[in-house]
């Protein structure tokens, strides 16, 4: 026989001739009744049973929330804006300090260590510079929701916040990660929709070391209700792939990664002539004809935009044009996310030499741009575009191939054609590499 837990109405003041009060004790025993199950007295207590039915109009209540319009939610976080975790005082690692900036840092100095610290990193591209970050941060990153963890190597100097003032001689930037707290409260790095490469900055002598310290502020910016952090766009051959699973558990995280995107990347080995001789010999002689009839017939010529100023906007003025005649969801992305963001972007880092933007004219006007990122290891395809009022001169193809060919002429070994799985990459022979998304979740 079940037993019944029931709230049983009380009267203060008992009258066994008042049939008001015997009526409402009646009635108060009946409502719970009906609402309390019968259970074992033995396995679940009355109030184990009331946080459930709580928990599940919780439940009910947050079914409800999500199906509200999105404009209402919005309005709704702009009067009432969420919180989320700060790190107000430097952490303090065995000589390193760790600083978690909300604000993009203005000092020179500290630009100037960032630039130093990614020139020490061989593995590091112009993603991973503050000419790319800077940026990202500006035209992606929504108010008071960037958390930019710096590690300063500050042994044996005293200077407590080298963002603040002056950089204390002998301290030096060893390490850079750009996060940014998301609506639901996810710490990730930032600009992943437009940043193809995002393992952090870290510099390999003391990787081990910096990565500690990154970890223990990573730490303070988690919490019960919000404990993950997110990595994107890691490299598969990316060292901290290796360091962090045992790191991060020292430092109470559980790690795991899963393969998210795939960039393809074609090997180059000597000549152009025997790269095309890798090709598919139907592919290799449609790129030798489509070439030959620009060069001849399409009087083609491919020009790199110079340093000069008046260059610089001139070109990107017909760039634009061609990137947004993409068809589809990717020219809708060009107009609506990544032409504010290049606009900012690209003229101090032409000006830097750290991005080529070619153009291949016929018969003297533009047909077809592209955008690349030159590293040691080869150039980096970034974007490209081409007018569809050309398309009889195949001006993107012949634009990618004459970039592949200036690549083997110039001895790089690879031609990295970045994120976006294309077919016309993989009929000039890219073989596709796993991008990880690493998550660090910190344990209760």
């Amino acid at each position: 026989m079940p037993s019944y837990h029931c709230v049983r109405y009380i009267d203060p003041v008992p009258n066994a001739n008042n049939p008001r009060r015997k009526d409402a004790a009646r009635s108060a025993d009946n409502r719970v009744d009906r609402i309390i199950r019968p259970v074992n007295p033995l396995r679940e207590s009355f109030v184990a049973q009331i946080v459930k039915r709580v928990a599940s109009k919780l439940r009910g209540a947050r079914r409800r929330l999500r199906a509200v319009p999105g404009s209402v939610q919005r309005a709704w976080r702009t009067v009432f804006p969420p919180s989320f975790e700060k790190v107000t005082a430097p952490i303090e690692v065995g000589g390193l300090r760790a600083e978690v900036l909300e604000a993009w840092p203005t000092n020179p100095a500290v630009i100037a260590a960032w630039d130093a610290l990614a020139a020490r990193v061989p593995t590091a591209t112009a993603f991973h510079t503050p000419l790319w970050i800077g940026p990202v941060v500006r035209h992606m990153v929504k108010a008071g929701r960037l958390r930019l963890i710096m590690v300063w190597d500050v042994a044996g100097t005293s200077e407590r916040a080298p963002q603040a003032g002056r950089l204390q001689e002998g301290s030096a930037l060893v390490g850079v990660i750009a996060t940014h707290m998301r609506d639901d409260g996810l710490l990730e790095t930032a600009g992943m929709s437009v940043t193809d490469y995002l393992d952090p900055l870290v510099d390999p002598a003391r990787e081990a070391d910096v990565w500690r310290a990154i970890l223990k502020a990573l730490a303070a910016l988690r919490s019960s209700r919000r404990p993950t952090v997110t990595f994107h766009a890691v490299r598969d051959a990316a060292t901290c792939r290796a360091l962090l699973p045992e790191l991060a558990k020292s430092e109470g995280f559980a790690y795991a990664e899963q393969i998210a995107d795939h960039t393809p990347q074609i090997t180059l080995k000597g000549t152009w002539d025997e790269f095309l001789a890798t090709l598919d010999s139907h592919e290799r002689k449609e790129t030798r004809r489509k070439i030959n009839k620009v060069m001849t017939k399409g009087a083609g010529r491919i020009v790199r935009c110079p340093a000069d100023p008046a260059e610089i906007a001139k070109a990107l003025a017909h760039t634009f044009v061609l990137m947004e005649q993409a068809a589809g969801y990717k020219g809708e992305f060009v107009k609506s996310t990544l032409r504010p963001l290049l606009e900012t972007a690209l003229p101090p880092l032409i000006t830097a030499g750290k991005l080529w933007l070619t153009t291949l004219f016929v018969n003297d006007e533009p047909a077809a741009v592209t955008l690349q990122f030159p590293h040691p290891a080869g150039p980096m395809l970034y974007n490209c575009g081409y007018d569809n009022a050309k398309r009889e001169w195949s001006p993107g193809v012949v634009l990618t191939a004459e970039t592949i060919r200036l690549a083997t002429e110039a001895g790089a070994p690879v031609y990295d054609m970045l994120r976006g799985q294309e077919p016309y990459k993989y009929k000039l022979g890219a073989v596709d590499k796993p991008l990880w998304m690493v998550s660090l979740t910190k344990r209760a």
